[in-house]
């Protein structure tokens, strides 16, 4: 299966570039980079420049770029959690051939990523 805006959250995130729009930690916000390593609780980004950043998952907010150009909003929560992981959890409550039947775009508001009310 590939790697689409709908199924992004049960796929390996490895090398995909990331922009972190909302982090706890203010000196993460803005960060850009491709996601070389992926821990249970964190992504490592690696920047422009060459360095290293760790940025934990939990009450994040990224931009991923999916091979194809595309941009997709997504909170850490939904891929906190290693790939395998997430898939089991998805198997466990609905089922993957749900999942692949269901083939919905999932389109986020800000609103709605952020838990904000705008």
């Amino acid at each position: 299966m590939r790697r689409q805006a709908w199924n992004i959250t049960i796929h390996v995130l490895v090398g995909l570039e990331a922009k972190v729009l909302n982090h706890p930690d203010p000196s993460l916000r803005g960060l850009r980079g491709r996601i070389v390593r992926e821990t249970k609780n964190t992504l490592v980004l690696e920047t422009s420049d060459g360095s290293l950043k760790t940025v934990l998952k939990p009450n994040a907010l990224f931009l991923l770029r999916l091979p194809g150009g595309e941009w997709v909003l997504v909170r850490g929560e939904k891929i906190r959690g290693l790939q395998p992981d997430r898939l089991r959890r998805v198997e466990r409550l609905r089922g993957v051939k749900w999942l692949v039947r269901e083939s919905k775009k999932y389109r986020y508001t800000w609103a709605q990523a952020t838990g904000e009310n705008m």
